[in-house]
């Protein structure tokens, strides 16, 4: 079986045959069209007939070529692949006349995809950087909502927990946006040579967050996670209550299971933004925390090079002054007046004038009195003394010492927390300092990214020594050099 054959049976998404009007040569005529079709959808829900859509379309392009450019076209053509591919949907009106057998009767719509797409492609064509101030609120607005969730849970009111759980949602959806965007502003701003527009868009993301809504998140992040145990603890009947207010009686049992369990996610996806070791929001802040020493590295390097201004145009205009001169003479003497750079010159401050007096020989010249200090030091100012090589050969040798020193330090160390493995953490001695340093290393590599699991692992940054740590009930007190460090127990297996 060759690749691509392989490739298909893979349970991957593959290509989305509604965006293929966006590429091509003819993408400017499908964009028209799909564009039309999208400002029509505003205006009427039963589509646009062939006919209006050729009007809609000379309409739109310039009087004087609108013939030529319909002609070229072929609109029935464009809308029957629009159509294959699922950008646009099409049906036929009833015929009632013996005229409507002669026409086009065909009507069409865009596709739910066809619209998403568009209106995607028009977002990021128009690069909105600032999103909706509403989302300034959010944390504020989602701690309310909690609140009042809550409370019409205790009093047994389903609708008016539904309706209150109901913002909680569209709330979330739009912080959860916004944090993309600004997600995205950092990876694009921070890609690539810096640029005034980079520099830019990443300062006014950077503020936004800082200024808005980072201290919202930082502010109400507590009261937000102390409402999510309250709503886990919420019986399976309540959030099918919830649900039913907003479904109907006439709902079926599987669509109010649907609806509860929609609810049930977006509450997990509260506890990822604002609960737990390592929260959606405490990465967001660190993200931008990060940010910032890029964006003064781009400053200094635009301010470095901010006063390099190209002379491009004065030069044009230079050279054409000099091919309209007539002399040479002349164009060097504009050249030198342009420029600055003027004839070289002999010229001196106490030794007279000499370039037109008389000529006298050395040998008929009166003697100079020259000094004993300059008869001494003379030969060895011009000549200089020998350069002596820095010898730098002990230095080595001590920093190969040392070097060696560490590291069987670290390989003592290392031996000695192997021998502990299999014990738990709270039964542990007193640890050295090279023990601590390699066992906090592993012990935060590990809790970083799966702070959920039972049982945890970490590789050192070399791939030496490999940590497993199997979680237990209760704490454990290292003693560490520098103090006493209180840390979950757990069984330690160390592989070095």
């Amino acid at each position: 079986m060759d690749e691509t054959n392989a490739w298909a049976l893979v349970p991957l998404p593959g290509q989305v045959t509604p965006a293929s009007y966006l590429v091509g040569p003819l993408a400017k005529q499908y964009r028209l069209i799909v564009d039309i079709l999208q400002r029509q959808r505003d205006v009427t829900l039963t589509g646009v007939g062939f006919d209006t859509l050729q009007d809609l379309i000379r309409d739109e392009l310039p009087a004087n070529e609108a013939a030529d450019l319909l002609n070229e076209l072929d609109l029935r053509s464009r809308m029957d692949q629009l159509v294959e591919w699922g950008t646009c949907s099409a049906w036929q009106d009833r015929a009632e006349t013996q005229e409507d057998f002669l026409r086009n009767r065909h009507r069409y719509q865009l596709s739910e995809a066809g619209y998403q797409l568009n209106s995607a492609v028009h977002a990021i064509e128009a690069e909105l950087g600032a999103t909706s101030t509403a989302v300034l609120l959010a944390p504020i607005t989602l701690r309310d909502r909690l609140q009042a969730t809550v409370a019409a849970l205790d009093e047994g009111d389903s609708a008016s927990a539904s309706r209150e759980f109901a913002q909680v949602q569209t709330t979330l959806q739009a912080m959860s946006e916004a944090a993309t965007g600004w997600q995205n502003a950092l990876a694009v701003a921070l890609g690539g040579s810096p640029t005034e527009e980079k520099v830019t868009r990443l300062l006014e993301t950077i503020l936004t967050y800082a200024e808005m809504w980072g201290a919202g998140v930082d502010a109400w992040s507590g009261p937000i996670a102390a409402q999510l145990p309250r709503l886990r603890e919420v019986p399976e009947e309540h959030w099918r209550g919830m649900a039913l207010t907003r479904l109907g009686t006439s709902a079926s049992t599987a669509l109010i299971v649907t609806a509860a369990d929609e609810m049930r996610r977006d509450l997990d996806v509260l506890g990822a933004w604002f609960t737990g070791m390592n929260p959606q929001a405490t990465r967001l802040r660190r993200q931008i925390r990060d940010a910032v020493a890029p964006v003064l590295k781009s400053h200094r390097a635009l301010l470095a090079v901010g006063g390099t201004v190209s002379r491009k145009a004065d030069l044009l205009r230079l050279a054409d002054a000099l091919e309209s001169v007539d002399t040479d003479e002349d164009a060097w003497r504009l050249w030198c007046r342009a420029t600055g750079l003027h004839s070289a010159r002999h010229v001196t401050d106490l030794s007279p004038e000499i370039s037109h007096g008389r000529r006298l020989s050395t040998w008929e010249a009166d003697p100079v009195p020259v000094t004993r200090r300059l008869r001494t030091q003379g030969p060895r100012s011009t000549t200089g003394r020998a350069l002596n090589v820095v010898d730098r050969r002990k230095a080595r040798a001590e920093a190969r010492r040392r070097a060696q020193w560490e590291q069987a330090n670290l390989e003592r160390a290392a031996a000695s927390l192997a021998a502990r493995s299999g014990t738990a953490l709270s039964e542990w001695a007193a640890l050295g300092d090279d023990e601590a340093a390699i066992l906090l290393d592993l012990l935060s590599e590990a809790r970083r990214y799966r702070p959920d699991n039972t049982v945890l692992e970490a590789t050192s940054a070399d791939g030496r020594w490999l940590l497993r740590l199997t979680s237990r009930k209760g704490s454990a007190v290292l003693h560490l050099p520098a103090g006493r460090l209180i840390v979950p127990d757990a069984i330690v297996e160390f592989i070095a």
